[in-house]
């Protein structure tokens, strides 16, 4: 073979594995731009929840409004302060609301919150059944406030006659509550119901949560939750101060329930012996820090990796081979 035709299968092969590395190291790289891409920015907006999905919760007890609905008069919580508009109805994120409804005058009426503003109940809005009629003359109706938001609550037959506004808060309903606390025994909400594990604890989502921490033995003691359940407490871990010691004999917590999952709580001093659950409901899937990349990404990188070593011999391979046939 001529020295030109040695160059030009040189030239040749460099060019073929050039573009073949190129080709395999853009699939790649497109590939883990993707699965990048695919990991969920954190995000302000709050989270909706379904009221078919709203839990019991530890603490927290439904509110219960009556009204006295009068076809000419409004509403009121009262039948002697009955206006119009009615009363303001104000309610947090995931409370359960009983109502109980009289009419004050013959007439039908119903109560429902009109979201859309359109006068009468759609699908999606609260609405009860006719009451002041016959077989229904008290009303009772329950729904659950999972819409924040100011809203017209209006009578489905009056409702230009019989209205008020109604507000669902962003927030869930503050939560408080008292734990006590025995290193051979474990937690409890009262002296006598001490147990291991504790009590479980269900809280919603964006929940303020304060605890009362009271030991029943001469031991220190405190309350974490364990998200990384390596039985010590991590930075970012909710946590009390240590308690049942000299200056802090009651231990005090409070923290915003904003990590959603299943989860250990424990003391700290004995970790295995005070345990207990508690679970954050109703908001979003813990995100993955865009810092950190996916298992798949991570095998995708190892794999461009080990192509760009098999490339580089490949050539240099076939390099030498050319250079022999000149």
């Amino acid at each position: 073979m001529s020295s030109s035709e040695a160059r030009s299968l040189k030239r040749m092969v460099g060019s073929r594995t050039r573009i073949a590395v190129l080709v395999v190291a853009g699939v790649l790289c497109a590939s883990i731009a993707a699965a990048i891409a695919r990991v969920p920015a954190p995000s302000a907006a709050p989270f909706q929840l379904h009221a078919a999905d709203l839990p019991p919760r530890t603490g927290i007890s439904p509110v219960n409004y009556t009204l006295y609905g009068n076809a000419v008069g409004g509403w009121g919580f009262s039948s002697t302060t009955i206006r119009e508009p009615g009363p303001n109805i104000t309610v947090f994120y995931g409370d359960r609301v009983n109502l109980t409804l009289f009419g004050t005058d013959s007439a039908p009426h119903s109560w429902f919150i009109d979201y859309n503003d359109d006068m009468a109940p759609s699908p999606g809005e609260p609405a009860s059944k006719d009451f002041n009629v016959p077989g229904n003359v008290v009303g009772n109706f329950s729904f659950d406030a999972v819409q924040p938001g100011n809203w017209t609550y209006r009578c489905g037959i009056h409702p230009t006659t019989m209205n008020g506004t109604i507000q669902i808060l962003e927030q869930a309903r503050p939560v408080n509550l008292t734990l006590y606390g025995d290193a051979a025994l474990g937690w409890g909400f009262s002296n006598a119901t001490i147990r291991e594990p504790g009590p479980p604890i269900v809280v919603l989502y964006n929940t303020n949560v304060k605890l009362t921490l009271i030991a029943k033995d001469s031991a220190p003691h405190n309350w974490f939750i364990d998200y990384n359940n390596d039985l010590t407490m991590s930075p970012g871990e909710p946590s009390s101060k240590d308690f049942n010691v000299p200056g802090d004999v009651v231990g005090t917590l409070t923290f915003l329930a904003s990590q959603t999952g299943n989860w250990t709580y424990r003391c700290h001093v004995h970790p295995t012996s005070m345990t207990g659950t508690i679970s954050i409901v109703g908001g979003p899937p813990p995100e993955l820090p865009r810092t950190m990349l996916p298992l798949v990404t991570e095998i995708m990188i190892g794999a461009l990796g080990i192509v760009l070593v098999f490339a580089a011999v490949y050539h240099f391979r076939a390099v030498r081979a050319a250079k022999r046939l000149r």
